[in-house]
């Protein structure tokens, strides 16, 4: 096998066999755009939620393993991470978050990473980087998972 084939080989492996992903995005359009690319690498649940509202009645009926956040505005991003993180049943307190913002400016992204979320991208953003990183925290997780039951 050549170096080419190697490296095609390498991008087209799937970061993770399975995860149920919640993806929080108002644009319709977007939103099914990015939720079909998901699934064709290697996603095998990906839901959408328009809002806030709509975002935390589905976390808490059925806990994602990821949520993908890309609201326009910063605050609801924000409000919406933290009625996660404090969640009653502690179930979605784990949960990794990415933000997607639109708002790509330093301080923002900053307070973003300080504030809690797992992970930032900044917009434009592709499905693929979307799918890498969701990928690579819910990796993450699941280690730390593992970790602390080999440790208890």
């Amino acid at each position: 096998m050549d170096g080419t084939a190697i490296l095609n080989d390498r991008a087209n492996r799937k970061v993770i066999q399975s995860a149920d992903v919640l993806l929080v995005n108002p644009n319709r359009e977007v939103a099914e755009f990015w939720r079909e690319n998901l699934l064709d690498f290697g996603m095998t649940k990906v839901r959408l939620a328009s809002g806030i509202v709509d975002a935390l009645e589905m976390a808490r009926r059925d806990p994602p393993l990821g949520v993908v956040i890309a609201l326009p505005v910063l605050a609801d991003a924000f409000a919406l991470l933290g009625a996660l993180s404090q969640d009653e049943g502690g179930e979605l307190r784990e949960v990794p978050i990415l933000l997607i913002a639109n708002q790509p400016n330093r301080a923002a992204l900053l307070t973003a990473t300080q504030a809690g979320f797992d992970a930032v991208l900044t917009e434009p953003v592709s499905p693929r980087q979307i799918y890498r990183r969701v990928g690579s925290m819910i990796q993450r997780t699941r280690l730390t998972a593992r970790m602390r039951s080999l440790a208890s």
